[in-house]
């Protein structure tokens, strides 16, 4: 559902099935952004994140993770490591299109400013998050 309501936006998709072959895939070919799961089997999103960080070869290409985890600890991983957006499931078709059209339009360093402050927000909801869990 969510691929269709991308295609149906003019969106070019390609699939993988797990962080492996992932990994493979953009060793290969960037495209302009990578909507990435947390939990993908074999290796996680987080791991596939690292490795395309890793890899010096991630300029221009924007990471939108995606993630049945609500927490805010899972977040900021994901900030930290340089994904541009973070979103958790279940998931709106016409909200990710939304987001994936926002992301694709922002210039470089509007992008830089929007994961900063995602990043500070996810820090500060991270601590909050542990307080209470706390009492």
């Amino acid at each position: 559902m969510l691929v269709g309501s991308l295609v149906d936006h003019g969106h070019e998709i390609g699939a993988v099935p797990d962080g492996h072959r992932a990994c493979a895939v953009l060793s290969e070919d960037l495209p302009d952004l990578i909507l990435l799961d947390a939990l993908l089997p074999g290796r996680d999103g987080f791991d596939v994140l690292e490795e395309l960080n890793g890899s010096g070869r991630r300029e221009g290409t924007r990471v939108l993770m995606l993630t049945a985890r609500g927490s805010e600890q899972n977040a900021t991983r994901a900030f930290e490591l340089g994904a541009d957006g973070y979103i958790t499931k279940p998931l709106d078709p016409a909200e990710l299109v939304v987001q994936v059209e926002r992301m694709l339009a922002l210039s470089s360093d509007e992008l830089e400013s929007s994961r900063e402050r995602e990043l500070d927000r996810s820090r500060l909801l991270s601590q909050l998050e542990s307080i209470l869990g706390d009492n």
